[in-house]
């Protein structure tokens, strides 16, 4: 009788190099014909703002089922592969290994919706150890097993996207992406339901990274047929190594899930806050903007920064006492800032009303009016009229931001922000049947065999 088995794994990279995805590429590679994929591998990406993260805090799951036999190799591979894979050399890397057999405990679903958001302790995650169908292995201080926990316990239930991963040669690491620039353009104009390809604004391509990764191109896309055609039409200029698509939380905003008052902030959260702007925003040195904005509970600033181009001078027209919703993540007091949300997304919710006030004009010559002293009305400079009952006349400004959500630019995106494009999409009960993640997969696996 076959039996599920998740799998899931975090902390291997570094910011030298090295990716979690390509090391769960080469396990499905190993795998794949011993056991049934009841999924495409799933790559989850948790809290963003967490200190201790690489670059893109991404673990990743595999879900297979198959018989007691194959589950066993399968997980030696996997145990095998981490430690062999991982960079365990940067102290800065503790991989995490986290199995689950059959059924995820409804802890382990929880578990995995506030990593999306909060700050979780090693100590934590090591609780799960106790559950009969929970195993957990560290490496190094193993905080890792925090990341596998979250992918494990994460679904994708609800919201999910997909991403086609392309990977290089090894001896091609660090070197430049070679690619043909328009063909990009024309995969992107080809497949309307990918997203996020180019950002047209800033001139810039997004599907190539830029570190020494072994990644060669990440694109991303509402369904695994529409990513796989984007694929096909770019020209890389290189040998590729590997291909894979991945179902994925990301672009859907997964990490703001829970609203706060001000003074229940805490450091390296995602939250969502309310408040009035009750400080105007301003710009310090470095081209950073600085806003504050209060509820009943407290004050905060609020920063949006110069990677964010734009975005910083659309939230340069809130004035004191406009009402907006803020997405962003907590950044703690520093010596020469207080705790800060960081702005990754803001919503306009009540405008006031801005006017200036204008003298009014004589009845006899329709000159503007002096004053004439403090109050003793208005005079006319032309005809010496005096008016003791004339008011000042007020003129409403227009204001140049509107009752609506504002976003940076795509080239400052985070791996988990939706954008607008993608505003009212939800992929709840679109999963793919498993004969065709099966199917998909043979044909990802039957490049490199072919190649």
């Amino acid at each position: 009788m076959k039996k599920e088995l998740h799998i899931a794994f975090d902390d291997t990279d570094s910011l030298k190099g090295s990716c979690t995805t390509h090391l769960a590429t080469l396990i499905v590679h190993e795998i794949f014909d011993q056991v049934d994929f009841i999924d495409f591998p799933n790559l989850i990406r948790l809290n963003p703002n967490i200190p201790h993260k690489t670059r893109g805090n991404g673990a990743v799951a595999i879900r297979i089922e198959g018989d007691n036999s194959d589950l066993a190799v399968v997980r030696e591979v996997v145990i095998k592969t981490v430690k062999k894979m991982a960079r365990l050399e940067d102290e800065n890397t503790n991989p995490g290994i986290a199995f689950v057999s059959n059924a995820i405990p409804k802890e382990v679903k929880h578990f995995s919706k506030r990593a999306m958001w909060d700050v979780i302790s090693i100590p934590e995650a090591e609780e799960f150890n106790s559950l009969t169908n929970v195993d957990l292995i560290k490496l190094g201080n193993g905080r890792g097993i925090i990341g596998a926990l979250g992918a494990i316990g994460n679904p994708l239930e609800d919201d999910f996207t997909y991403e086609h991963l392309s990977y290089r040669l090894p001896e091609n690491f660090g070197t430049k992406r070679m690619i043909d620039r328009e063909s990009i353009l024309v995969a992107d104009e080809g497949t309307p339901l990918t997203f996020s390809n180019v950002d047209y604004e800033y001139n810039s391509v997004m599907i190539t990274p830029r570190g020494a990764d072994p990644v060669f191109s990440g694109i991303r896309g509402e369904t695994p047929e529409e990513v796989m055609k984007a694929w096909s039409l770019v020209k890389p200029l290189e040998e590729i190594a590997m291909l894979m698509v991945y179902r994925t939380n990301q672009h859907t905003n997964q990490h703001f899930i829970k609203d706060f008052v001000i003074e229940q902030l805490k450091p390296h959260q995602s939250a969502i806050v309310q408040g009035v702007v009750s400080k105007a925003p301003h710009y310090i040195e470095g081209s950073h903007l600085i806003f504050s904005i209060k509820d009943d509970t407290g004050v905060i600033d609020c920063a949006a920064y110069e990677p964010t181009k734009r975005f910083r001078g659309e939230l340069s027209n809130l004035v004191i006492g406009d009402t907006i919703t803020v997405f962003g993540g907590i950044r703690p007091k520093g010596e020469n800032h207080p705790m800060t949300i960081n702005v990754e997304r803001l919503k306009v919710d009540f405008l006031v009303k801005t006017v200036s006030y204008e003298n009014p004009f004589c009845d006899n010559c329709n000159a503007r009016l002096k004053s004439a002293g403090k109050n003793k009305g208005f005079k006319c400079q032309k005809c010496s009229t005096v008016y003791r009952d004339k008011k000042q006349i007020e003129k409403e400004i227009p204001r140049n931001i509107s009752l609506k959500e504002y976003l940076p630019p795509i080239i400052a995106h985070r791996h988990l922000t939706k954008p607008i494009e993608r505003k009212n999409q939800n992929n709840k009960n679109k999963q793919i049947r498993n004969s065709e993640v099966k199917r998909i997969m043979k044909l990802l696996l039957d490049f490199r065999n072919e190649s």
